[in-house]
């Protein structure tokens, strides 16, 4: 089998799928996307080397790829080429996440993408699947997003099968400014969906040194991952440079210029994040993660952010519940509905690992197959029967 993956962001499922790929299977892999040099310079590249081939992406492969790599099946996470670049396509959406309500106005660009690739996925498509994560995934994506049940396999995530397996650290250790082996660290990974992380509270500028005092006193790293720095404006990231640069054990990353997070998950004892669907792989760690309410009331009207062809957007929703396609009641760890609840789940994390190993397995059996290890193999099979249909 030939197989284009087609990423946005080579990383968590299509990286691990390709991982599954390149060492279970004689599947011929090419790997099309626009900064292979990037993602080459990460350390999961150096640790687990990939056999596929790496292209950088050109405006004419859109067009040609059909013909220049004769695939026969491609791989997305979740933006389809401008043409259709195989006979079959399969999307291995870029997270579960409770961000929504992910319904048909909303994923209009991406049934529109769709329908001129590999035709209407509304409809019974021989040449399309759609992963989804569990059974009440497949629900919400069959009822609320539009895609036809013909169309989706529950398959879990590929990426819960790599993080259920600890790394030895001392292997990651090379890639971090700071012990990583005998110091704990904490992930402190942000959706920017709703702007500072701690607007609803107070202020970044307040609350983000006294957040960092407790880490300090609990003498641990802290890994500050954010989306791509274009995502945000420049006096906030200048404050987040400012920030890491007055505290030693503060290391600063944005996407768009440390694609990967694999080795950041495997090296965090505690995840501090608002809703990003980051929390949904690191759940296969069962270590603790801590979930920051992330409005001041869900019925309160707030400013939502979106990221369009225009650039960053902002407009006024009336109630947080529009945006959520699954409550924030619903998680896999620890929840602070405001700073000292926060700092408390901090020492709560820190102090006992395994104090949220049963919520986690709790939200990934009702919502992600639990991560049972057999995620990839799932897929493969379900790749293998699209391939084979038609």
């Amino acid at each position: 089998m030939h197989v284009l993956v087609w990423p946005t962001t080579f990383g968590a499922d299509l990286w691990s799928f390709t991982k599954y790929l390149d060492q279970h299977t004689d599947a011929e892999v090419k790997i099309v996307m626009d900064d292979p040099a990037a993602f080459l310079k990460q350390g999961v590249a150096e640790l687990f080397p990939l056999r596929a081939d790496f292209i950088p992406r050109r405006a004419y492969h859109h067009l040609l790829s059909k013909h220049v790599f004769h695939a026969d099946v491609t791989l997305m996470d979740n933006r389809p080429p401008l043409f259709r670049t195989s006979p079959k396509a399969m999307m291995l959406w870029h997270g579960f996440g409770w961000k929504g309500p992910n319904d048909e106005k909303e994923m209009r660009w991406l049934h529109s993408g769709l329908r001129r690739t590999w035709g209407d996925a509304r409809q019974p498509n021989p040449d399309f699947r759609w992963q989804c994560f569990g059974p009440w995934d497949q629900e919400h994506r069959t009822t609320v997003s539009g895609f036809d049940a013909a169309n989706c396999r529950i398959l879990g995530a590929a990426s819960h099968d790599d993080l259920r397996e600890r790394l030895d650290r001392a292997r990651a250790q090379p890639y971090y400014p700071f012990d990583v082996v005998n110091r704990k660290t904490v992930l402190l990974a942000p959706t920017w969906h709703y702007g500072e992380l701690f607007a609803h509270w107070g202020t970044d500028a307040d609350l983000f040194e006294r957040l960092l005092t407790r880490f300090d006193e609990h003498d641990v790293n802290v890994i500050l991952r954010l989306h791509d720095s274009y995502r945000f404006d420049k006096p906030y990231r200048r404050f987040l440079h400012e920030l890491a640069s007055r505290h030693a054990h503060v290391l600063l990353k944005f996407k768009d210029q440390d694609p990967d997070n694999y080795l950041d998950m495997q090296v965090a004892d505690v995840l501090l994040t608002n809703y990003s669907s980051i929390a949904n792989l690191f759940y296969a760690t069962r270590r603790p993660t801590i979930h920051i309410y992330p409005v001041r009331s869900a019925d309160e009207a707030f400013l939502w952010r979106q990221y369009t062809v225009a650039g960053v957007v902002t407009k006024k929703v009336e109630s947080a519940r529009y945006i959520w396609k699954l409550p924030p009641q619903e998680h896999g760890g620890l929840l602070a509905h405001d700073f000292d609840e926060l700092l408390a789940a901090v020492d709560q994390a820190l102090e006992d690992p395994t104090c949220c190993e049963s919520q986690a397995q709790t939200f990934l059996d009702t919502y992600m197959l639990g991560a049972d290890g057999r995620n990839c193999e799932r897929t493969w099979d379900a790749l293998k029967e699209l391939v084979q249909v038609g």
